[in-house]
């Protein structure tokens, strides 16, 4: 039992006061007044503030920086940091199917996972965590193959208009959702209308394109950025896009994916991290629990000579572009979820989730609605939502205890004392 809490109601966005969770076989048997105690009382914690255990809806673990000869070490810092429940966008699949194997029979700690596998890109690669699609054929067999080897949706990362549709209404037969980045060459209105249920990024999406008073000038001038040689010349497109901004047009852009039930997973703290790599604080301790190459590769003097001052100051143009994008959609009713897009440079599965939470509530959520995107929103979209994502009875015991009340301030997320995941204590926080 966690006993005398205050339960963060996440459907409301309110705090009821002096409650006791019963917890009974991994599950929420009961919410209730505050009672008081007697000998056989098995309490977990007394006082906090309980909410769901939190999502990170993007994320890769097994891919991108992480390789799964190691990096199942994430899994169970992704539990200290309050986060049971994970999606995958690009990974090993055989790593991760192997790792939900082992969390789900308590050989390793680890949240619940959820992953589509490799990307499907147009590029050539022999990487794990990408499979290369460059046909209506390759699409569709790349669906029919994946749903075989148990994905739960088909995450794509950039693939030619001839294989997108294609591979969008094979996806649908398959009763999987497709979701990932907009292709360059698809519009956020034609994506929508196909289906994609989510768009990932605002930046490697490049929706500055179709919010730009001039999408088809835009969108050429990005694809003649791909076979140019001068410096930055993708940057240089993707700043004149943003630089064109037309209120209008981003409009019909929100319109779109609201009116056909499209979310969006900004991953701001991705594009912030990436805006400042070579001047912001470092983590050293995280840093210090991943493998000696990349503390190499990610060391300060290495980071400021990959990128030039001329480059960076391109990042920083697109990411308050970005930001204004994030304020605008959000402003006109699109719905957003909260990603982290780690493990990728300087950005640590964990705590950059609450850094994204915090990011959210700077381009206009209220705190309330900031953490719903890392809990109930999030078990919506997974359509878990009768099994978690609320701290009500007959859910999922996946909670996580707080010293101070996140809907004063989002940032008190950080302020872990218990992490509970399927009703048994897994963490005390990492901080």
């Amino acid at each position: 039992m966690l006993h005398d809490v205050s339960v963060v109601d996440v459907r409301a966005g309110r705090i009821v006061e002096h409650q006791d969770v019963v917890i009974e076989g991994g599950k929420i048997r009961s919410v209730v007044a505050a009672a008081q105690l007697n000998k056989r009382s098995a309490v977990l914690h007394t006082g906090g503030f309980v909410i769901p255990g939190l999502w990170d809806v993007h994320v890769h673990l097994a891919g991108v920086s992480a390789n799964a000869t190691w990096s199942g070490v994430l899994l169970d810092q992704l539990l200290q940091y309050g986060i049971t429940s994970a999606r995958d966008m690009g990974s090993d699949l055989e790593a991760m199917r192997k790792w939900r194997g082992e969390i789900a029979s308590g050989a390793r700690p680890g949240p619940n996972l959820y992953f589509g596998g490799p990307m499907l890109t147009t590029q050539q690669s022999s990487a794990p965590e990408q499979r290369t699609v460059r046909t209506a054929e390759d699409g569709v067999k790349a669906v029919d193959e994946l749903k075989a080897q148990g994905v739960d949706f088909i995450k794509i990362l950039h693939i030619p208009r001839a294989a997108y549709y294609p591979l969008s209404e094979e996806a649908k037969k398959q009763h999987l959702d497709f979701v990932g980045h907009l292709p360059f060459g698809v519009t956020v209105q034609e994506a929508t209308a196909a289906g994609q249920r989510s768009i990932e990024h605002i930046n490697w999406s490049v929706l500055a394109l179709d919010c730009s008073g001039h999408p088809k000038e835009m969108r050429e001038k990005l694809f003649a950025a791909f076979d140019s040689k001068e410096p930055d010349a993708y940057d240089k497109a993707v700043n004149a896009a943003e630089d064109d901004f037309d209120e209008k047009n981003c409009a019909t852009v929100a319109d779109a994916m609201v009116k056909h039930g499209t979310w969006l997973v900004p991953t701001l703290v991705a594009e912030e991290i990436a805006a400042n790599v070579t001047t912001a604080g470092r983590d050293e301790g995280y840093l210090k629990r991943l493998p000696e190459k990349l503390q190499e590769d990610w060391s300060a003097e290495k980071l400021r000579a990959e990128n030039s001052d001329a480059h960076m100051e391109l990042l920083q143009r697109e990411w308050k572009g970005d930001q204004r994008i994030a304020t605008f959609l959000h402003k006109r009713g699109v719905r957003m979820l909260a990603g982290s897009d780690s493990l990728d440079v300087m950005n640590f599965p964990g705590p950059t989730l609450h850094r994204e939470l915090q990011l959210l509530v700077q381009i206009g959520l209220s705190p309330a609605w900031a953490l719903r995107a890392a809990t109930l929103d999030a078990a919506e979209f997974m359509r878990k939502d009768d099994e978690t994502g609320t701290v009500e009875a007959g859910k999922t015991a996946d909670l996580v205890v707080l010293r101070e009340n996140p809907l004063k301030d989002i940032a008190n997320t950080r302020t872990i004392e218990m992490v509970i995941k399927g009703g048994a204590v897994v963490g005390a926080g990492a901080e």
